[in-house]
């Protein structure tokens, strides 16, 4: 697979950057392929905050395929000296702070800033890097009983998850401890890249799990339509933790919504172009939560949900 990479947009800069010699520059390092809906918003709220004149913003998106690494990426990037690094998920954003101590990072979509490093803490950011959370484990264990309420009398319970992702392992741990909570047992499937989601799904259809939860990995929203065929074909029930996974046939996702997640990035690169430090800019929890069911494959896989599942969800796929 060749080494992919994407110019998103050139959109005109304020007064004051107009003033530099070239267009502002964003890097937009991610740790897999994401949807192309839910980067559009950056330069949406950008061109609404008023960079809508001038000389322009570039915005070069990149993610790993091939032999390229993040670490290999996020240095290339910093080298191409950008003004402000936006990073998405866990991967990306430790591969941006390791490349870089003074271009700016903002992050979206992690689990734990603080467990896994890019913060000293979500109130004081401190150093270069701030951004959007994803409340760890306490979702982690929320996902877990809502799933079990769309599945009569879970035998057990089978988890994929990325052991080489630190966020992966801490919202698996959240899985695992709510799990041993209710006393439902689970088997696990690991999967470090797409094409491991495969074997993964097979082996614990072959195990006959009652369903099966995806801990959250960039790799998993990247691989949304061969899991979701995979486990409509095995007639297995999915809980994902975005709503991609859902749109693409999985059948529940609970959690932030990624597109609103990309768009408030935005308000930060403004904030911080305005001569904020990510320092002093909290890390921002998730102000709500969706639940996202997809009626289509709760009928192609032959699962009844209850009503009270269906009247809770913020939107059902008919």
């Amino acid at each position: 697979m060749k080494r992919r990479g994407l110019l998103l947009g050139l959109l005109a800069l304020s007064p004051a950057a107009a003033a530099q010699d070239r267009p502002l520059r964003i890097g937009l390092l991610v740790s897999a392929e994401p949807p192309a809906k839910v980067v559009g918003p950056i330069r949406e709220s950008l061109t609404t905050a008023g960079y809508a004149k001038g000389r322009g913003l570039v915005i070069d998106m990149q993610w790993p395929a091939g032999s390229k690494t993040l670490p290999e990426l996020a240095q290339k990037m910093v080298s191409d000296g950008p003004d402000i690094i936006v990073a998405w998920a866990t991967p990306a954003a430790l591969a941006a702070k390791a490349a870089t101590i003074t271009i700016p990072i903002v992050v979206v979509g992690i689990a734990d800033p603080v467990a896994v490093g890019l913060v000293a803490s979500l109130a004081h950011p401190g150093g270069n890097v701030t951004g959007f959370s994803n409340l760890g484990g306490d979702l982690s264990a929320k996902e877990v009983e809502v799933f079990l309420q769309a599945l009569p009398k879970p035998r057990r319970l089978g988890v994929i998850y990325n052991p080489a992702s630190a966020a992966g392992v801490l919202q698996f741990e959240g899985v695992q401890s709510a799990l041993q909570k209710l006393d439902v047992p689970m088997l696990t499937g690991k999967a470090t890249q797409p094409t491991e989601y495969r074997d993964a799904l097979a082996g614990l259809a072959q195990a006959a799990v009652d369903g099966v939860l995806f801990v959250p990995d960039a790799t998993t929203v990247e691989s949304r339509v061969e899991i979701a065929t995979q486990a409509q074909a095995l007639r297995l029930p999915t809980m994902f933790q975005r709503r991609e996974n859902v749109e693409a046939g999985g059948l529940m996702s609970y959690g932030p919504d990624l597109t609103d997640q990309f768009r408030q990035v935005a308000s930060y690169i403004d904030r911080i172009l305005k001569g904020a430090k990510p320092a002093d800019l909290p890390v921002q929890q998730p102000d709500k939560i969706e639940l996202v069911i997809n009626g289509r494959t709760a009928k192609a896989i032959g699962i009844r949900l209850p009503q009270t599942l269906l009247a809770r969800a913020d939107e059902v796929i008919e």
